[in-house]
């Protein structure tokens, strides 16, 4: 590491280390000067933590104070824009970890920046099946479904039905394992049954494991992972045009290898 790079480092570290250094750059970058009295309100902490907190930054150059007024330096404005990105960045891998560290990095194919505005519905203790409940609502509102499947319930397939019966069409692709289940379960049979014989109702077996749930619903992106014992983590929603774009062609991709599924082989 470079001496220029681990300044930079100790810069960001010594500001983001304390959320009152951070709010008062971001003040005065957006508002200009600002005095004292002003910054204590917004800030909101006690007034020696605000004073130290001043000193720090005009210390490193990166505010200046003038009159009874303390404005940002070019150097802090810098460092407010780099503290921003960081601080923004950092939240969306926190906020997508559960998706994303269950993801081969190959297998999705698309840089995670596209995907830094999803949203993701995970697994509670209170709410363990927060993901299946949130798929299911968006499949009965769905007009058109593409999924690939390494699981699936009888309560989604229910709620599918009720999709197609009101004019859905689904093109499902099938694990071999969620293949064989659907055949040797009696529940996920009939369930099954009532959907596969629609005419708008398309179902293929890929010959291959499927790591993840991946769905194309209208114009939404879902991508569910499991965790060790096989139970719904996390389900991410993007709506990104690039990711939809990325999710068609996976899928296109799978159909093309696919066999027709027969309930009764």
């Amino acid at each position: 590491m470079s001496e220029r790079t681990q300044a930079a480092v100790e810069t960001l570290e010594f500001v983001t280390r304390s959320p009152s250094r951070v709010r008062i750059l971001e003040r005065l970058d957006a508002e200009g000067a600002v005095s004292r009295d002003a910054l204590s309100a917004e800030v909101d902490v006690v007034r020696t933590t605000l004073s130290r907190s001043l000193s720090a930054l005009a210390d490193r150059g990166l505010i200046r104070e003038r009159g009874q007024r303390y404005e940002i330096t070019a150097a802090g404005s810098l460092v407010a824009a780099g503290v921003a990105t960081a601080l923004e960045r950092t939240e969306a891998a926190v906020r997508l970890r559960p998706v994303l560290e269950r993801l081969d990095e190959e297998w999705l194919g698309i840089d995670p920046d596209r995907l830094t505005d999803a949203t993701v519905v995970e697994a509670t203790t209170a709410n363990p099946y927060a993901p299946v409940t949130h798929h299911a609502a968006t499949l009965a509102e769905a007009e058109r479904v593409r999924a690939v499947l390494p699981a699936t319930g009888v309560d989604p397939l229910e709620t599918s039905r009720e999709a197609i019966e009101d004019g859905a069409a689904f093109d499902l692709l099938l694990a071999e394992s969620v293949a064989e289940s659907v055949r040797t379960d009696r529940a996920l049979a009939d369930a099954f049954e009532s959907i596969v014989d629609q005419p708008s109702v398309s179902v293929s077996v890929v010959d291959r494991s499927l790591p993840v749930y991946l769905g194309v619903v209208d114009r939404a992106v879902q991508i569910g992972v499991h965790d060790d014992t096989g139970l719904p983590a996390a389900l991410l929603e993007s709506t990104d045009d690039r990711v939809r774009e990325w999710a068609l062609e996976r899928f296109d991709a799978l159909r093309r290898e696919a066999r027709p599924f027969e309930l009764d082989p």
